[in-house]
């Protein structure tokens, strides 16, 4: 495509983090009324170009033009005031205020006598509502709308407030089939009113249905663009690519080794078809499969967060069924969540707080006394610190002031120095550096080493293909392939984990 006739064009951006370079000169371009889509393995570069596009970062090489000319951005505010809308699948929305008062915040109001003119606001929302959004109740509590709907609300948001490019990032991983197609309809609306969009997805089937033209990236570059009848999920797969060169590490599982945990016919709310399968002491389980899989409802179920609604979990021969993290923890099992700001730590509180709090019950200074013994859980702090590679300047540091990595260390930290039978870890090397998740695929070895049996749910194929000794790919709501390490491909893990959601019953 001419650059001059993009609405928005990002061309030659590099991008170095340290050591790491993100970016490689990657270039995207995408015209007024055109879908693009945006593909490529987890760490290949694609949420660095986003922040670029959104003025988050700043490239150190490379150029964003806007109609053709040459811009630059020193924050998101100056991409906002350009038209550039990023929509997060999660992005924050008001649960007490309706669709209307959503779509005006940060908006100058209209008024009318001095007073804030409501029928003003919100006849331009319903305009905009009944084009994209047919049925939409925009004057219901954001709070009572359904996942697809909050969806919309933040399509209508975008296009409301005079947005001319639209990046929607995973916008459809947590909806069904039937709200998904009913997305994709606004997204075409959406088109036709001449915006342009910017769709990054990891499904596939729904890439290559939207999309006027896909761009896919690896390793911060692009490796091809395709358009038309070229755009498919075998090409698609195919040029993702294979295997990144990883060698995976050798099990730390003995000959003979004893079942740990064993799951027989297990269902959850996400996890629709029986799960069977068991997990020996010092073995590395990679499940693998998209969000909303079934794959992190399988490990809440056995946290004792998520009520099975079938089968049974035995753990050492023992029947297993928590009620609760509290009861899964006596049992013996340990959990690292995948989103560690909202669920793993205490930002404002310190290290040793984090790291004790799960189990301190165990730190009483006087049996039957709710006195926890100090000394007692910063000496046992100061150990694990040192047994994850923990980088902190004192145990009285709070949580939040941590990088990524050793944030990500210090919930590890909680579980290093104590015998766990079950390691339960959702996303462990999600959202920190390169290093960092060397470091940490080193921990999670040593804790297999241990005798642990160790569960990894992952959307990252290298991580999975790198650590696992065996695979379990999950796809909507089941167990679809089981592979031990010297069966598993980098193309077979992507095609088990991408075939065509089924229509919702």
């Amino acid at each position: 495509m001419p650059l001059s006739s993009a609405a928005l064009a990002l061309t030659g951006l590099v991008k170095q983090f340290g050591a790491t370079r993100a970016l490689n000169g990657a270039s995207l371009s995408v015209a007024p009324g055109e879908i693009l889509g945006l593909v490529g393995h987890n760490g290949a570069g694609k949420s660095t170009l986003i922040k670029i596009a959104a003025g988050a970062y700043t490239p150190d090489q490379g150029t964003i033009s806007l109609d053709g000319a040459v811009v630059s951005f020193a924050s998101p505010a100056d991409a906002y005031a350009a038209g550039i809308r990023v929509i997060h699948q999660d992005a924050p929305l008001v649960p007490a205020f309706d669709s209307i008062d959503n779509c005006w915040l940060g908006r100058a109001y209209p008024r009318r006598m001095g007073m804030i003119d409501r029928r003003t606001m919100r006849r331009s929302i319903a305009v905009v509502a009944e084009e994209i959004a047919p049925g939409l109740p925009i004057d219901r509590p954001v709070a009572a709308l359904s996942p697809a709907e909050k969806q919309f609300v933040r399509l209508l948001r975008a296009v409301a407030d005079a947005g001319r490019v639209l990046i929607l990032d995973e916008p459809t991983a947590a909806l069904p089939a039937e709200d998904a197609d009913r997305f994709f309809e606004a997204l075409r609306r959406i088109r036709a009113r001449g915006t342009a969009i910017v769709f990054v997805s990891h499904r596939l089937d729904e890439v290559a249905s939207i999309s006027d033209r896909v761009v896919v990236i690896r390793d911060g570059a692009n490796v091809a663009e395709l358009a038309g009848a070229d755009i498919g999920v075998g090409r698609l797969i195919a040029e993702m690519g294979g295997d990144n060169g990883a060698a995976a590490a050798g099990s730390a599982m003995t000959a003979g080794a004893p079942v740990v945990l064993d799951i027989v016919g297990l269902t959850t709310p996400m996890l629709k078809s029986p799960a069977s399968f068991s997990v020996r002491a010092g073995e590395i389980v990679a499940l693998y499969g998209l969000l909303g899989s079934g794959r992190s409802s399988l490990l809440n179920a056995i946290w004792g967060e998520e009520k099975p609604t079938a089968g049974e979990m035995r753990l050492e021969d023992t029947p297993f069924h928590p009620r609760n993290a509290g009861e899964a923890v006596a049992a013996g099992i340990s959990y690292v969540p995948a989103d560690r700001h909202r669920t793993g730590l205490f930002a404002e509180f310190d290290l040793v707080f984090n790291k004790t709090l799960p189990l301190l019950s165990s730190y009483r200074r006087f049996a039957g006394l709710p006195l926890p013994d100090r000394k007692a859980e910063r000496a046992d702090f100061l150990a694990a610190a040192e047994r994850v590679a923990m980088a902190f300047h004192g145990p009285g540091q709070s949580a939040g002031t941590l990088s990524g990595g050793n944030q990500q260390k210090l919930i590890f930290s909680r579980w290093a120095n104590r015998h766990s039978r079950v390691m339960l870890l959702d996303e462990p090397t999600e959202g920190v550096d390169v290093m960092a998740k060397s470091a940490i695929k080193q921990i999670i070895r040593a804790i297999a080493a241990d005798g642990n049996a160790v569960l990894v749910s992952t959307s990252d194929r290298e991580e999975a293909l790198e650590l696992g000794d065996r695979v379990l790919v999950f796809r909507d709501g089941a167990i679809v392939a089981d592979w031990g390490r010297h069966e598993v491909t980098p193309a077979g893990l992507s095609a088990a984990a991408q075939a065509k959601r089924a229509p919702a019953a």
